[in-house]
C-alpha cells in the first residue's frame, strides 16, 4: 500500500523501488491575471508504468481525493483519445490526474480543451520568444507546433537581426522604425516588432511554396478524459525530449518536442529530468488556475484565449467519426461556448461538431 497525503490507496506498481513521490506541487496561478486555484496535487513518479490512465482510474474506484497526479519515465500500454497507442519511450511527460470536477454534464466535454490550454501556457512559458506563437491547440484534444507559423517567426528573427546589423533606414519611413535600426541595443516593444515584422515575413517570402490552404502541424502533445465512476482521468502525454529514433505519433502528424522550440543551452540545464520537471510544474500551475475558472465560470470565460490560440480556425477541414466516415466539411469558423468546433459550409451555412477527428483537407 502507499500513502499520499495521509490517506491509503491500492499499491501503484511501479518497477522495484522506482516509485518516488515528489513534493506536492502547489498551484498557483500562472500568468495572464487569473485568480489562484484551491487545488493542489500529490504526484507520484514511476520508472514505468503500463499506462499512467489506468494506475489514475483505480485510484478514482478506490476514492482517491481529487488532485493525485500519477507520472512515469516510460509506458510499456500507454494510449490517447479513442484508445490509440501512445508511444512513451523516456524524454516525454507521461502523467495522468485524478479530477472531481464539480460542473454540470453538459460542460464537461469542454474539461480536454482546457487542458490543451494548460499545456500551451506552460510550453509557451519556456520555450523560445520566436516560436512561442507557434504553439496552438488543436480542436480536440492535442497541442501542436505550426510549421509555418513557426518558420515565419523565425524568419523574422533573423530579418529583424539583419536589419539591424546593417541599420536598413531606407527601408523605414516611420521616424519610429528608423530609431530603432539606430539604436540595435535597446529592447523591441511588442507593438514595434509587430509593425517591423511584415517588412521580412509575409509568407512566402522566404519559401514561395507555403500556402495557407495546408497546415503542416507537428504534434507535441496528447490528451485523453475518461469518467470512471464519480471522477475524470486525464491523461496528458507531451514529447519534450527527443530519442534517439523519433516514434510514430500516430494519425497524419510528425512529432514536435519542446527542446525543438527553446533554447538547448538553458532549457535542457541539467538533463532531460530536469527538462521533463519544468514542463511538468509550468503546466500543473498553468492547469489549477484555468481548471478554477473553468469550474467556476464555464469554459465561455476562457473562449477568447482557447480561440487566439487554436490551430484550425480559418483551415478547410474534414471531420471524421471513429469508423473513417465523413460527418461534415467546411471552413473550420471559431470554436463555441459548449467546446464544438463551428464549421462555415460555402452558403455561409454554420455547423457546430460536438465530436470527431479533424484533418486539414
Amino acid at each position: 500500500m502507499s500513502e499520499l497525503g495521509g490517506r491509503r490507496m491500492p499499491a501503484l506498481h511501479g518497477v522495484g523501488d522506482g516509485a518516488r513521490e515528489s513534493a506536492d506541487r502547489a498551484a498557483g496561478a500562472a500568468g495572464e491575471g487569473f485568480a489562484p486555484s484551491a487545488l493542489s496535487f500529490r504526484s507520484v513518479l514511476f520508472d514505468e508504468v503500463s499506462s499512467t490512465n489506468d494506475e489514475v482510474k483505480r485510484a478514482i474506484d478506490a476514492g482517491e481525493a481529487e488532485g493525485l497526479v500519477v507520472r512515469a519515465l516510460r509506458q510499456s500500454g500507454g494510449y490517447g483519445r479513442q484508445g490509440r497507442v501512445w508511444a512513451s519511450p523516456e524524454g516525454g511527460l507521461y502523467c495522468s490526474l485524478l479530477l472531481r470536477p464539480q460542473v454540470t454534464p453538459a460542460v464537461l466535454p469542454t474539461l480536454s480543451l482546457v487542458v490543451g490550454m494548460a499545456v500551451r501556457r506552460a510550453v509557451a512559458a519556456l520555450v523560445d520568444a520566436s516560436a512561442a506563437g507557434a504553439v496552438r491547440i488543436k480542436w480536440p484534444n492535442d497541442v501542436v507546433v505550426d510549421r509555418d507559423v513557426l518558420h515565419d517567426a523565425r524568419a523574422c528573427a533573423v530579418g529583424l537581426d539583419l536589419a539591424a546589423q546593417n541599420h536598413g533606414h531606407e527601408r523605414f519611413s516611420d521616424p519610429n522604425l528608423t530609431a530603432f535600426s539606430q539604436n540595435t541595443s535597446s529592447p523591441v516593444s511588442a507593438s514595434l516588432k509587430h509593425r517591423v515584422q511584415p517588412r521580412f515575413c509575409a509568407r512566402g517570402d522566404a519559401d514561395d511554396t507555403s500556402s495557407d490552404a495546408f497546415a503542416s502541424f507537428s504534434k507535441l502533445c496528447g490528451i485523453s478524459c475518461e469518467a470512471q465512476g464519480g471522477g475524470v482521468c486525464v491523461g496528458v502525454g507531451v514529447n519534450v525530449m527527443p530519442p534517439a529514433e523519433r516514434p510514430d505519433v500516430g494519425g497524419k502528424n510528425e512529432a514536435a518536442y519542446v527542446l525543438d522550440l527553446a533554447s538547448e543551452a538553458d532549457f535542457a540545464f541539467g538533463g532531460a529530468s530536469r527538462a521533463i520537471d519544468r514542463v511538468f510544474d509550468e503546466f500543473l500551475a498553468a492547469f489549477a488556475s484555468l481548471y478554477e475558472r473553468w469550474q467556476r465560470d464555464g469554459f465561455a470565460s476562457l473562449l477568447d484565449e482557447y480561440n487566439a490560440w487554436a490551430s484550425l480556425t480559418g483551415r478547410e477541414v474534414a471531420i471524421e467519426g471513429r469508423d473513417g466516415s465523413l460527418i461534415a466539411a467546411g471552413t473550420v469558423a471559431r470554436v463555441d461556448a459548449c467546446g464544438r468546433l463551428v464549421l462555415r459550409s460555402r452558403d455561409g451555412t454554420e455547423v457546430p461538431i460536438a465530436s470527431g477527428e479533424a484533418h486539414v483537407r
